[in-house]
C-alpha cells in the first residue's frame, strides 16, 4: 500500500518488522481491523514510545482508506487506450524520445575502485562499441 510517493512497508518499517501479519494482504488487515485496539496490531514484543507514536500515525493515514473490494486491481498502461500493455506502444514511445547526450567524461570512468570489466563495458557502453543486434548488422558480422 502507498502513502504518496512512498510505500507503507518503507515509511513504517520499524513496524513492518515488528509485526506478525507481515505478508497479510491490506485486505486481510482491514478486516482484522486497522483502528487503534484492531486485531492486525500483533507485534512481537512490546512497542516502545517511539513506536507507539509511529502507529499512532500509520492509523490516522488509515483512517482515510476505504477499499474498493468490488473492483479488481489491475495494471494500466496510461501510453494505450486501452490502458493496456503492448510492446508496439512502449517501442513507440521509446522511438519517439530524443536520444540522450552523455555528459559523462570518459576519464571518470578509470577509476581504481571499478572492477577493469566494469570500466571497460562503461567505456564501449559510451562509445556506441557493444556487440548489439543492431552494431552487429550495421557492421557487417550478421546478416
Amino acid at each position: 500500500m502507498w502513502c504518496g510517493d512512498e510505500e507503507f512497508r518503507v515509511r513504517f518499517n520499524r513496524l513492518c518488522d515488528l509485526s506478525l501479519f507481515k505478508g497479510a494482504s491490506v485486505s486481510n488487515m482491514c478486516h482484522l481491523g486497522w483502528g487503534m485496539d484492531g486485531e492486525a496490531w500483533r507485534w512481537r514484543r512490546r512497542l516502545f514510545a517511539w513506536e507507539e507514536g509511529l502507529l499512532g500515525d500509520l492509523i490516522l493515514l488509515l483512517q482515510n482508506v476505504n477499499l474498493q473490494v468490488e473492483n479488481v486491481d489491475r495494471w494500466r498502461w496510461a501510453l494505450e487506450s486501452t490502458n493496456t500493455f503492448s510492446v508496439r506502444s512502449a517501442y513507440k514511445y521509446l522511438t519517439l524520445q530524443p536520444p540522450l547526450v552523455s555528459s559523462v567524461d570518459a576519464l571518470s570512468l578509470w577509476h581504481k575502485d571499478v572492477p577493469l570489466k566494469v570500466v571497460l563495458f562503461g567505456w564501449r557502453l559510451l562509445r556506441d562499441r557493444l556487440p548489439t543486434k543492431d552494431n552487429l548488422l550495421w557492421r557487417g558480422v550478421i546478416d
